[in-house]
């Protein structure tokens, strides 16, 4: 016996929910997704319905077809919360949780291994807090999202097996 639940959902469920929030958020029908990520119609429902196994490339080509967030997506599945993906699709706010967290990893390196777990929960719980006081917008932070969001992509790995 694993210890989970039987009557949670599976990753393709979870993952079909978020992709059909963020497209019917967008107003787009599957042939228009599925166009838009130069994919045969089949295959795309087969993405949508979760009948597939999770595909990272699938992923970033739905959210470049739909202007979502990759990240969100994948978030959505791994805290079992299908409408964290439409949440985010505006404000990108998990791409933006992930170039932080790249650079963060790039500048800290190895010294990582070092922070105490009630540090990083102090820091990570002040953030959200703070985020819950304020929501403002800027041309600086949009410039910030461009530019890591096209560093994660640049690193992200090329799909294949």
């Amino acid at each position: 016996m694993s210890g989970v639940p039987p009557d949670l959902p599976r990753d393709g469920e979870l993952l079909s929910a978020a992709v059909k929030a963020v497209r019917k958020h967008r107003g787009m029908t599957t042939a228009e997704v599925a166009s838009a990520m130069n994919m045969a119609l089949r295959t795309y429902e087969r993405f949508e319905s979760g009948a597939t196994r999770l595909n990272l490339d699938h992923i970033h080509r739905f959210a470049v077809a739909t202007n979502s967030d990759p990240y969100a997506l994948i978030l959505s599945v791994v805290i079992g919360s299908p409408e964290l993906a439409r949440r985010c699709a505006d404000n990108k706010m998990a791409t933006i949780l992930t170039v932080a967290i790249q650079r963060f990893d790039r500048t800290i390196q190895d010294r990582l291994l070092d922070l105490d777990a009630r540090t990083v929960i102090a820091a990570v719980t002040g953030m959200f807090d703070t985020l819950l006081d304020g929501n403002e917008t800027s041309e600086q932070a949009q410039a910030w999202l461009q530019a890591g969001a096209a560093e994660l992509l640049a690193t992200r790995p090329k799909p294949g097996r």
